[in-house]
């Protein structure tokens, strides 16, 4: 892989978008008919958050609710990270493991004009599985995992401050 290569030359141009306001099967129907695993969710155009299939499936249909009367914004997660155009892929890459996130929205002064997903950047830099698994290792070594912890939901997705541990997954208080 040559060096310093901006996020620019790997995301994919423009982006699918679903209003935070609209129902959770506007999202579904878009995921399907675009045959995506996530879209960023806007209000008046500025990107606040991201939804993923699994946000759909545990957060609406596992709890047995009417995706026609849950709006997107009660299961999106808000914690995004966004990258500028002429940003590097691995700097991007790096952000995204210490962050947990799958995928990132990519602004040219301000105005959403694209997406970096981990598939992205597995295509452009085959190595960084490799380094993912290596960070995760040593995080693994070098810290024990305490009984509450703060971070990314391995549920809903969604930041929280007291994630526990429940067979095998850090889920936050809503999804336990």
């Amino acid at each position: 892989m040559k060096k310093n290569v901006e996020i620019s030359e790997v995301m994919t141009d423009g982006v699918i978008a679903v209003e935070q306001e609209k129902p959770v099967t506007r999202a579904a129907n878009l995921l399907k008919e675009e045959g995506i695993r996530g879209l960023i969710v806007v209000d008046d155009g500025e990107a606040v958050g991201v939804v993923v299939c699994r946000d759909i499936v545990y957060q609406v249909t596992a709890e047995g609710l009417d995706p026609t009367e849950v709006a997107v914004e009660d299961i999106m997660s808000t914690d995004l990270i966004v990258a500028e155009e002429d940003e590097y892929l691995n700097e991007v890459a790096m952000a995204m493991v210490r962050n947990n996130v799958s995928r990132v929205p990519v602004v040219r002064e301000n105005m959403l004009v694209g997406i970096v997903t981990q598939s992205d950047i597995l295509r452009a830099w085959p190595g960084f599985a490799e380094i993912m698994g290596e960070e995760e290792e040593m995080e693994a070594e070098a810290t024990p995992r305490p009984e509450s912890e703060s971070g990314n939901c391995e549920s809903c997705e969604n930041y929280s401050e007291d994630l526990k541990n429940v067979n095998g997954m850090w889920v936050c208080p809503k999804c336990r």
